[in-house]
C-alpha cells in the first residue's frame, strides 16, 4: 500500500539518490563540525628510514618499467614500419 504524504512532503521531497554538496548531517561516524585535523603519530627514526628506502626502491622500478616500455614500443614501431615497406615493395 502506498505511504500517505502531505502536501508539504510532497512540495520539497528528500530523496535518497541525490547528492547534496553540504549536507546539514555529518555523514561520517565521528564526524564533527568542529574540523580538528587528526594527529600523525611520529615514528621512530628506524622505522622512517624503512619507508624511506623502500619509497627510493619502487621509484627504481618504476623507472625501470618505463625505459624498458619505451624500449619495447620503440621496436614494435620498427618492426611495423618494416612489415609495411616490405608489403609496400612485394606489391
Amino acid at each position: 500500500m502506498a505511504i500517505k504524504r502531505t502536501r508539504k512532503q510532497k512540495e520539497s521531497p528528500r530523496y535518497n539518490f541525490l547528492y547534496s554538496w553540504a549536507p546539514s548531517q555529518p555523514s561520517v561516524k565521528r564526524e564533527s563540525k568542529n574540523g580538528k585535523q587528526a594527529q600523525i603519530p611520529k615514528l621512530p627514526a628506524a622505522k622512517r628510514a624503512e619507508i624511506q628506502a623502500k619509497d627510493e626502491a619502487t621509484v627504481r622500478i618504476k623507472k625501470d618499467l618505463k625505459k624498458s616500455l619505451i624500449a619495447i614500443s620503440f621496436v614494435l614501431a620498427l618492426e611495423l614500419v618494416v612489415y609495411l615497406a616490405w608489403k609496400r615493395i612485394l606489391s
